[in-house]
């Protein structure tokens, strides 16, 4: 008995002479100077350092460190209810941690050891290592709702941090918002236009940096933006060519004269080029005119339609009226109004 506490007593002053923290094996049965030779090993094998990760799928997280100089192996840890479990040995810097749950995160560490007498002998823990799991792929993504500017989209809700948005722009898929619902409306888009959307779950990365761990896209939805009501600067240019051609066919006296007219030879050559220039030149400022008709940005198409077929009975009447003019048909924007109409509006005008 004494003997053997003589030689525990030899392995522990050993131990601090050495300074060392590494776990040591019982010393029953062991010669003292086998027990000092071990607390040497231990002290020698160096702290792992240089540990990073890869995320390999939703299910799989690839462990990578640096090589630490005459170890034998690794063993692998993951903390769970605060506490660090082995995982495994390895032999290698890398070690592959498979069948965890999607969009998780995991904390780990690991460190290297030496086998000295058929035992393992530790060195100190490396420091501990998180980062997650990526999210599952995102389903059921469905257009809900279609706008003449915007498109609703839904899906199924996964475990993440939160969606990511992307819309086919031009041939390039561009992420253009994220949400943490399982719903999102795309805006200021234009109406009667085709538009592509996916999205893809995120796991934010709790690190200063962007290393987020994504799922796969799901599938592709397309949406067509409804036709608009609301009249546009497009549909003011459209009906001002087509009055410009209505009153050019009833300007029947201007197409049998205008050969007559002064200036014919030097200014212009044809009736083509007379109504260009009698239309390029003028201004309410410059000439008369009779009326002024307006149209407010906020009415329909259906306004739209009936004022255009009023106008055409009001070119009627003025070339009833007078036919040895051409009326000259003039649109103005008016975004503060004017005095016939203080509400921003269009103003229309008969200019002869």
């Amino acid at each position: 008995m004494k003997n053997g506490m003589k030689k525990t007593a030899a392995v522990v002053m050993a131990a601090m002479l050495m300074g060392t923290v590494a776990v040591v094996p019982a010393a029953e049965n062991m010669g003292i100077f086998s027990q000092t030779a071990i607390v040497a090993e231990a002290a020698s094998v160096g702290k792992v350092t240089g540990l990073k990760s890869n995320t390999l799928s939703n299910s799989e997280i690839k462990l990578k460190w640096s090589k630490v100089k005459g170890a034998s192996g690794y063993t692998v840890y993951m903390r769970k209810n605060g506490k660090y479990n082995k995982l495994g040995d390895c032999k290698g810097t890398s070690y592959t941690v498979k069948k965890l749950p999607n969009a998780t995160r995991e904390n780990f560490k690991v460190r290297a050891y030496k086998t000295v007498k058929g035992k393992k002998v530790y060195g100190e823990y490396s420091a501990n290592w998180n980062t997650a799991t990526n999210p599952q792929a995102c389903k059921g993504l469905k257009v809900s709702s279609v706008g003449t500017d915007s498109v609703k989209l839904s899906w199924t809700k996964i475990g993440c941090t939160n969606y990511r948005i992307y819309q086919n722009i031009k041939g390039e898929w561009k992420e253009i918002g994220k949400t943490t619902g399982t719903s999102y409306t795309v805006k200021k888009l234009a109406p009667a236009t085709k538009y592509q959307f996916k999205i893809r779950a995120c796991k934010q990365d709790d690190k200063k940096t962007n290393n987020n761990h994504y799922g796969k896209y799901s599938g592709v939805v397309t949406a067509t933006t409804k036709k608009s009501d609301k009249i546009t600067q497009a549909d003011i240019d459209a009906m001002k060519e087509e009055l410009t051609a209505y009153s050019r066919e009833k300007a029947t006296y201007i197409k049998e004269h205008y050969t007559e007219f002064w200036k014919y030879g030097i200014d212009y050559n044809t009736v083509e080029e007379y109504f260009l220039r009698k239309e390029g030149k003028a201004k309410p400022s410059d000439l008369g005119y009779d009326r002024v008709d307006t149209i407010e940005f906020t009415e329909g198409q259906s306004m739209l339609s009936d004022f255009k077929k009023i106008y055409m009975d009001y070119i009627d009447y003025e070339y009833e009226e007078r036919n040895d003019v051409y009326y000259v048909v003039y649109i103005e924007t008016c975004p503060n109004g004017l005095n016939v109409n203080s509400n921003p509006c269009w103003a229309v005008y008969l200019l002869y």
